[in-house]
């Protein structure tokens, strides 16, 4: 199949999911760094819980926000979370937290509450930055790919790639004549994929001769025959030229 390109190939789709991604990403930054800031630059002080503000969810149950009263130099200042609480982490009147507040601006004051602050909006910063990290590498491979043509078609510069159909030990048409050893299955090495999406595959082996190891391929195939092998202890017989190790010729098992 002819390899598309813009719109038909998702290239647009991918365009727009990185416009969209932008204005996440940027958004998730900074609130991440604000948070930051606030935590390397604010002071801490204890404050103590003085009023509950009730509210109703759409399952029709009460969630609180908590007030928090805290003083900074003699002066009372008193914070509304912004967060709504159910359940057993509703604290109680007269609970005291820990409060991040402006120096400048005591009257700016948040919970100091590691989880909210840095972990979560580093976690959702990170999802974004993974999808960025997966195109990238999906259109590093793709541009890596060798481009595939149908003959005929115009602007073609070579027909499209087909896997040879010879072995590359034997290249004469005659067959290898010397001893027949077992070597160990290596797996099969596929080949690139032709205009019509087909795939062919050739088996791996080595063996230890002489002291020396020897590595063997076999002819193109139609199908994966890795199963063959499997039900033979991962073993191929392979025809050896005794003088010449590098003229051989790997025997496939009988399928029955």
């Amino acid at each position: 199949m002819a390899r598309r390109s813009g719109c038909a190939a998702g290239g647009c789709i991918k365009v727009v999911a990185a416009i969209l991604l932008v204005p996440v990403v940027v958004g998730l930054g900074y609130w991440l760094l604000s948070n930051m800031s606030r935590v390397l630059t604010h002071d801490s002080v204890d404050a103590v819980v003085v009023d509950l503000i009730p509210s109703v969810d759409d399952d029709g149950d009460t969630l609180y926000r908590p007030v928090y009263e805290y003083q900074v130099d003699g002066a009372t200042y008193r914070y509304e979370s912004m967060v709504n609480l159910g359940g057993v982490v509703v604290p109680d009147i007269g609970d005291r937290k820990t409060l991040l507040y402006n120096p400048d601006q005591p009257g700016d004051a948040r919970v100091r509450n590691y989880l909210l602050l840095l972990v979560l909006p580093a976690i959702l910063l990170a999802i974004p930055l993974l999808i960025f990290a997966a195109m990238f590498w999906a259109m590093l491979r793709r541009s890596r790919q060798p481009e595939v043509v149908l003959p005929g078609q115009a602007g073609s510069a070579a027909p499209p790639w087909s896997p040879p159909s010879d072995s590359p030990s034997a290249q004469d048409e005659t067959a290898v004549v010397g001893d027949v050893i077992e070597a160990t299955f290596m797996g099969m090495e596929p080949s690139q994929m032709d205009a019509q999406g087909n795939v062919r595959y050739r088996v791996k082996a080595r063996a230890e001769i002489d002291g020396v190891i020897h590595r063997f391929r076999g002819e193109w195939l139609d199908e994966d025959p890795t199963l063959l092998f499997m039900e033979r202890g991962n073993l191929v017989k392979v025809r050896v030229d005794p003088g010449d190790p590098s003229s051989y010729e790997v025997l496939m098992p009988d399928p029955g």
